[in-house]
């Protein structure tokens, strides 16, 4: 996130921008130095605190390679064979090098393949996934987020088996996407490049290899096809269809999945949305079917392909369009009278946006005064808080909430949530009361998600935030220090956007969250003062 800026503006002098074309979906020429930057981000922690090794060198190194080779197509535009070169070369250092070959392959069972078998296999594998990642980056946060997606299942397999080098680079790779969706979601303020989309199919297929083929060799070997299943997919079935049509495999079209959600009329942000949930899918079934029979994983792959091709092609023969034209509704069964009395001048966002003021007030309210006891450390940062606010408030009072502000009223909201699940004293007489009022509040947000325009819209990444959050405290395998972790996640989740919803809806005569969170703020550090001094 820091190094992205700076890159924007030498983008910009170098002339790396990528320019709208037939093929393109932007209209505005967009920097495209966001793999330098990926790459810087998930190299610094390996050097931190990962071994110095031999592969770890290797590593450095092949990164190195990749990155070199993709900025220069970027900067100069190389030939795909020239670009086929520098990924052979980084893909031989891994795999005679750092030894990261797929030894084991379906439906053999604890058999290893002898060495002239397994080095080709393990060259062509990782080059097809390097450039099937490549091929994916046709939306904002596409292939960022889909590398996302398949990452995080690799950490959470890579986890029980204790292998903190593979955790530690995944993780690393994981958060720089993390920093570079925060400027390439749709509207993208800069692209990742060939460099950057290359960097993150290697490492993505590097890492797949690992954790199945070293880290836990009890997971079926199929299970890079399911992590890795969209990008796979998408490059077979174009591929297929531009052999079919007597086009070169490697010569560029609109055929992809992303241009076939287009072309049946998704918005830019729908189309990737749907590619998420496709994803998501997938590495679900990743972790779901983890230790099941290679014939099942397989089976179910082939089904899924099967599924998404079949669709597509039906959409596009009968000529479907997601924003055609819509069928007059029987007013006899709909009130349309009502519908487009809450639709006028947003009366439904703004009965959303008053129930939350409502509602935000009772939750801080109920868990400031009420919870059993506030420790002494909650008491203390909410005494510092509190002054900070005070200060903030004489000099700010007649302007919006500044990030400082914000970051005090979602850390309030930290502490109470926290309390609430851990020492809800009396409240934990009330918890059917508190969930109502959760699941009203969730349904405020929805609405908000919903009907707002300008003010209040949701993202793919708000997406990819909310999924990666609710999901992995809540797997059953997965063991958390903390009691109610998935469900205080939730909470928080659904807290923060609407307090989002109010911030970004508030009238002048609503300014209920600067006094919200002051009066939480003094209950939290007064309680926190008395429970250390008895």
């Amino acid at each position: 996130m820091v190094l992205i800026p700076p890159l924007v503006r030498v983008a910009e002098w170098l002339h790396m921008v990528d320019v709208p074309a037939a093929r393109k979906v932007h209209k505005a020429p967009v920097p495209r130095l966001g793999g330098v930057a990926m790459a810087i981000g998930a190299i610094l922690p390996l050097i931190m605190w990962a071994a110095i090794g031999s592969q770890m060198i290797a590593f450095l190194c092949v990164v190195a390679i990749i990155v070199f080779f993709g900025v220069w197509d970027d900067l100069k535009g190389i030939d795909y064979r020239l670009k086929f070169v520098g990924q052979i070369i980084a893909v031989l250092i891994v795999v005679l090098y750092s030894k990261v070959v797929v030894r084991y392959v379906p439906f053999l069972g604890l058999d290893p393949l002898p060495d002239y078998l397994a080095v080709p296999l393990t060259v062509f594998a990782l080059i097809g996934v390097t450039n099937a990642i490549n091929l994916a980056d046709g939306l904002d946060g596409l292939a960022g987020g889909i590398t996302l997606l398949s990452l995080g299942v690799i950490a959470i397999l890579s986890h029980p088996t204790g292998d903190v080098r593979l955790l530690l680079a995944t993780a690393s790779v994981v958060g720089s996407i993390v920093g570079f969706l925060r400027f390439n979601t749709y509207p993208a303020r800069i692209f990742m490049g060939d460099g950057g989309s290359q960097f993150l199919g290697f490492s993505a297929g590097v890492l797949a290899v690992m954790v199945t083929q070293e880290s836990n060799t009890a997971l079926s070997p199929v299970l890079p096809l399911i992590i890795l299943g969209l990008p796979i997919i998408d490059t077979l079935m174009v591929m297929s269809e531009r052999l079919y049509e007597g086009r070169s495999p490697f010569l560029p079209d609109k055929n992809h999945i992303h241009h076939k959600l287009l072309a049946l009329g998704f918005d830019h942000y729908e189309a990737v949305f749907v590619i998420y949930f496709l994803q998501s899918m997938l590495v679900a079934a990743a972790y779901v079917f983890r230790f099941e029979a290679d014939w099942l994983i397989l089976s179910l792959y082939g089904l899924f392909c099967v599924a998404l091709i079949g669709s597509l092609k039906v959409a596009m023969a009968a000529g479907w369009r997601r924003h055609g034209h819509r069928h007059r509704v029987d007013t006899r069964v709909v009130p349309l009278g009502w519908i487009q009395w809450l639709r006028k001048d947003q009366r439904i966002l703004k009965i959303a946006f008053r129930f939350a003021v409502v509602a935000i007030p009772c939750y801080f309210f109920l868990g400031a005064f009420f919870v059993e006891r506030v420790p002494g450390d909650i008491g203390a940062l909410a005494c510092v808080l509190l002054v900070l606010l005070l200060m903030l408030y004489f000099r700010y009072r007649h302007k919006p909430f500044n990030i400082v502000e914000r970051a005090c009223a979602y850390i309030a909201g930290i502490c109470v949530v926290y309390l609430v699940q851990v020492m809800p004293g009396p409240l934990a007489d009330f918890s059917l009361y508190r969930n109502i009022l959760f699941a009203a509040m969730t349904i405020a947000v929805a609405i908000g998600f919903r009907f707002s325009k300008e003010r209040f819209q949701i993202t793919t990444m708000d997406f990819l935030v909310i999924l990666v959050a609710m999901v992995v405290p809540n797997l059953p395998d997965i063991s958390l220090q903390a009691n109610h972790v998935g469900v205080s996640v939730a909470m928080l989740i659904v807290l923060f956007y609407a307090i989002e919803l109010v911030l970004n809806n508030t009238w002048r005569r609503w300014d209920v969250m600067r006094l919200t969170t002051c009066i939480t703020l003094a209950v939290l550090a007064l309680r926190g003062v008395i429970g250390a001094l008895a």
